[in-house]
């Protein structure tokens, strides 16, 4: 099982480490790769997989932390490349805390590595308020409401087009704020191929 285990993280590195080589990603002094919203595109392209899908995340973000269990498990059941994207400022102290959050939620609840991304900081603004506003201007296709909320699936087809941003007002029918699995299942799931087995 540990040999199975270390080939899994081998594969892993060596795709993300393939999309690098592509996409012109540097990474951080944490050693996580900066990417903006080009690059996010290129990682989709390059990709293996039908879809790729961005989770927007914070580690000081409530629904970001309940919506991971469901972001993650996508990429179990679906031809789909999950990354987690985090939007907080280079130099922030909560890029430290959302490596150690992570790193507990592996060892406690998955086998495999997350593969977290970090939102470059913009020349002219590291806030992370301006940073995430000017991402979504760019990524968010003019058919999907522009709203800077936190916790929100970007996804992806491997042509590098986005098929999908969601947003709050998207899991309005849902009772429990906590729970990502309607949304998924309304809007996410249909535009996934099953994974094959």
């Amino acid at each position: 099982m540990k040999k199975l285990l270390l080939l899994f993280l081998v594969c892993i590195s060596m795709h993300i480490f393939g999309q690098n080589a592509h996409c012109g990603m540097d990474k951080t002094s944490l050693e996580l790769y900066r990417v903006d919203s080009e690059i996010l595109k290129c990682i989709a392209k390059n990709s293996t997989k039908k879809n790729t899908i961005f989770y927007t995340f914070g580690v000081w973000c409530k629904p970001c932390i309940y919506g991971i269990p469901y972001a993650l498990s996508l990429e179990l059941n679906y031809d789909v490349d999950v990354y987690v994207l985090i939007v907080d400022s280079e130099d922030s102290q909560y890029i430290r805390r959302t490596l150690d959050f992570f790193s507990l939620y592996e060892n406690n609840y998955q086998l495999s590595k997350t593969k977290i991304l970090l939102l470059k900081d913009s020349q002219n603004n590291k806030s992370r308020k301006r940073k995430y506003k000017d991402f979504l201007k760019k990524i968010t296709p003019p058919r999907f409401e522009n709203i800077a909320d936190m916790s929100k699936y970007i996804v992806f087809n491997n042509f590098g087009e986005v098929l999908l941003v969601t947003n709050y007002k998207d899991s309005k029918d849902n009772d429990d704020w906590k729970d990502d699995r309607p949304m998924i299942n309304k809007l996410i799931v249909p535009l996934l191929s099953k994974k094959l087995n």
